[in-house]
């Protein structure tokens, strides 16, 4: 959220003053935790969906969520880093960006045209939510090349369930997310002016 935009006069520069965010990056503060209570991880799932949510309602499609463009600010989650996005049906770079275990399976085979779409925002959030139960990187990604994990998943590779996590992470990472996107046209359709209910 920008607080405030500074203009000096006579001169063209300008400042942009953010919020801060006092827990750093949901990246960071699960590369510090070795586990997480299940009412956290409901708790910032509940929030990512919600902002997802908002965006989608608005037809904004983030195009980069991935744990270090999300901050936690006094226990609450912020979505963050909006250089991606763009109002669904503009324009859509067709190129491969973003963190590659967060990316649209879809965008990554360079024989199929495809752009990025809401649907692409709701798998990374299904990568998300299976990280907020780990508390690893999927696919081990820091310590492998990304080609190799590209072809992994272009294979059809996904992260398996991890013990003792709650039912309800189960079946938006087994499903692939399908319920997760039902769920959300249930509620458009039911409710159009709904904009931040979620699991």
């Amino acid at each position: 959220m920008c607080l405030h935009l500074f203009f000096y006069l006579g001169e063209m520069n300008y400042s942009l003053v953010l919020e801060y965010a006092d827990g750093g990056t949901l990246g960071k503060y699960l590369e510090n935790a070795i586990t997480l209570k299940s009412e956290v991880q409901l708790k910032f799932a509940k929030e990512i969906a919600s902002a997802i949510l908002c965006l989608h309602a608005n037809d904004i499609i983030h195009r980069d969520i991935h744990p270090n463009n999300i901050l936690i600010h006094e226990r609450t989650i912020k979505l963050a880093d909006f250089g991606r996005s763009c109002l669904q049906g503009s324009e859509l770079d067709t190129g491969v960006f973003g963190v590659i275990p967060y990316v649209d399976p879809k965008m990554l085979d360079p024989k199929i045209p495809y752009n990025l779409s809401k649907k692409s925002d709701i798998y990374s959030m299904g990568v998300i939510f299976w990280q907020l139960t780990s508390c690893s990187s999927p696919f081990n990604f820091e310590k492998r090349d990304y080609a190799s994990i590209t072809l992994d998943i272009l294979n059809g590779a996904r992260e398996e369930s991890i013990s003792n996590t709650n039912v309800k992470f189960i079946k938006l990472y087994q499903r692939k997310y399908k319920i997760v996107i039902s769920f959300y046209f249930y509620c458009k359709i039911n409710n159009p002016s709904l904009t931040y209910l979620f699991i």
